[in-house]
C-alpha cells in the first residue's frame, strides 16, 4: 500500500529532526557547563592574585620601631614575603655659577620575609642616580620576643636624627635633607652590628653595638666620609649607639640619642679618634600643623694625629667638635580650606644652623665657610597620603641659593 507524500517525508525527516534536537541540547549542556568553567577560572585567578599580590605587596601600615611605613610593612604579614619601596626626582635650579641638574634621586625596593610570628628579615636596596650607584641601605634579622624586649642583627640604620631612619619622601617636610643630618649625623648612616630594641612604659628605645667609623674618611666638612656602610667594615674598633624616645602622647614625639665609640681603626699613625655624638629632637602634630626640631652634635679626639696622617693643615683640619641644629614647621591649610580632603597643601619653613670647624686643635684654623646657616621656604602637596610634590627656596649663607622641585612617592 502506497503511503501518502507528506507522511512519508516525515517519517523520512523524523530522525534528523530527533537528531537536531539531541545536539541543540548538548550543545546548550557544553555552554553551561563552559560558562561555569570560565567563573571558576576567573575565581581562581582572583584568589590567585590575592594571595600573590595582596600578599607580596600589602598595604601601607603604620610605622614600627622608628622605620617609615613603607618599611615596616614586614611587621603587619603574617608570614612571606611582602614588597615596599619608595622613589624621588629631584631638579635644583641654582642662582650662581653652580650647574642646575636633574637627578633621579633614589629608586628603593624594600624586600622582606617573615619566617613566623618570631623570626623576621627586612632589608632596602636602593639605586641611586638613575642607577648610577647601588647599594643596601639596611639588611637585617629580627627576633620578636616581646614587646619590651627584642633582638636584631646585621646592617643597621643609625638611631639618631629623624631622616636617618625616616627617609621616605612623604614623612618629611622639605624636599632637600637637612644638611646637618648629611654632615654631623651623616645620614643615610648604617653599620653592622647587633642590639636590641623594644616599646615600654611609654618609651620605645633600640641600642645596638657596631663597627666604628674609619677616621680617615674624615673631613673638615664633617663626618660623612667616615660611614664604613657595611662594606668589608673594618671592625678593630667598635662603638656604641642608642636611642630612647617618648611615644605615649598622641601627636608628640621627644627623645634623644649617643654615639660612642674609637674610629682609629688601629692604623698607622692615628691615635683612637674617639667620637661622641649626639642629638636631642622632638616633633609635634596635631591637627595640620607639623614641627620639628633637633639640636646635634660631634667630639672628637686624637685630631691632631688624624690631620698630620691625612696631610690636612691649616684650615682643612678635620672639627674637634662639630655642633648644628635645625628648627621646621609647616601647616595644611587644605584643612582649613577643604575640610574632609583627602589631600593636604602645607608651607613650610626651615632654619638650620651647623659649623664643622666649632674647634680645631691648636696650630690649625677654621674656615668660615664651615660655619653656615640655610633658610628654606616652601610647599609640600599630598593628593595621596604615600605621593608627594615638593617645591621650595633656599637661601644659603655660603653657597648659592636655588629653588629644589621634588616628586616622591612610596608604596
Amino acid at each position: 500500500m502506497i503511503r501518502p507524500l507528506p507522511m512519508l517525508a516525515l517519517a523520512l525527516l523524523a530522525p534528523s529532526l530527533v537528531a537536531q534536537d539531541d545536539v541543540s541540547t548538548r550543545l546548550q549542556a557544553l555552554e553551561r557547563k563552559n560558562a561555569e568553567l570560565e567563573r571558576r577560572l576567573e575565581a581562581l585567578a582572583d584568589e590567585q592574585e590575592g594571595l600573590t599580590l595582596g600578599g607580596l605587596v600589602p598595604p601601607l601600615a603604620e610605622s614600627r620601631h622608628g622605620l617609615g611605613p613603607s618599611a615596616s610593612k614586614v611587621y603587619a604579614v603574617g608570614e612571606g614575603l611582602s614588597l615596599g619601596g619608595y622613589a624621588e626626582a629631584l631638579y635644583e635650579r641654582r642662582n650662581g655659577d653652580s650647574a642646575d641638574e636633574f637627578d633621579f634621586l633614589r629608586l628603593v625596593t624594600y624586600v622582606g620575609y617573615r619566617f613566623d610570628e618570631h623570626w623576621v628579615f627586612n632589608s632596602e636596596i636602593e639605586y641611586e642616580h638613575g642607577g648610577e650607584e647601588v647599594g643596601v641601605e639596611f639588611a637585617y634579622l629580627d627576633y620578636l620576643w616581646k614587646d619590651a624586649l627584642n633582638f636584631r642583627a646585621g646592617l643597621v640604620l643609625i638611631p639618631m636624627g629623624f631622616v636617618n631612619e625616616l627617609h621616605e619622601p612623604p614623612t618629611f617636610l622639605a624636599a632637600q635633607r637637612t644638611e646637618l643630618e648629611r654632615r654631623i649625623l651623616p645620614s643615610t648612616w648604617r653599620e653592622n652590628g647587633v642590639g636590641v630594641f623594644g616599646d615600654a612604659g611609654g618609651f620605645s628605645y633600640r641600642a645596638y653595638v657596631v663597627n666604628g667609623f674609619d677616621a680617615t674618611g674624615f673631613t673638615d666638612a664633617g663626618l660623612r666620609g667616615g660611614r664604613q656602610n657595611g662594606s668589608e667594615a673594618l671592625a678593630e674598633d667598635l662603638a656604641l649607639v642608642g636611642r630612647l624616645d617618648w611615644t605615649e602622647t598622641p601627636g608628640l614625639l621627644v627623645g634623644a640619642a649617643l654615639y660612642f665609640g674609637d674610629s682609629g681603626q688601629e692604623q698607622a699613625g692615628l691615635g683612637a679618634t674617639t667620637v661622641t655624638a649626639f642629638d636631642l629632637h622632638g616633633e609635634w602634630r596635631s591637627g595640620g600643623l607639623w614641627t620639628r626640631a633637633l639640636l646635634a652634635g660631634a667630639r672628637l679626639d686624637d685630631v691632631a694625629e688624624l690631620n698630620a696622617t691625612q696631610g690636612f693643615v691649616g684650615a682643612d683640619s678635620v672639627g674637634e667638635e662639630l655642633e648644628g641644629y635645625y628648627v621646621e614647621a609647616g601647616y595644611d591649610v587644605l584643612g582649613l580650606l577643604a575640610r574632609g580632603s583627602s589631600q593636604s597643601l602645607s608651607p613650610y619653613l626651615r632654619y638650620e644652623a651647623f659649623d664643622t670647624q666649632a674647634e680645631v686643635p691648636s696650630g690649625f684654623a677654621a674656615d668660615p665657610a664651615n660655619d653656615t646657616d640655610i633658610l628654606t621656604a616652601g610647599l609640600h602637596w599630598r593628593p595621596r597620603a604615600n605621593l608627594v610634590f615638593k617645591g621650595e627656596y633656599q637661601d644659603h649663607e655660603d653657597a648659592d641659593d636655588g629653588w629644589n622641585l621634588l616628586m616622591g612617592f612610596s608604596f
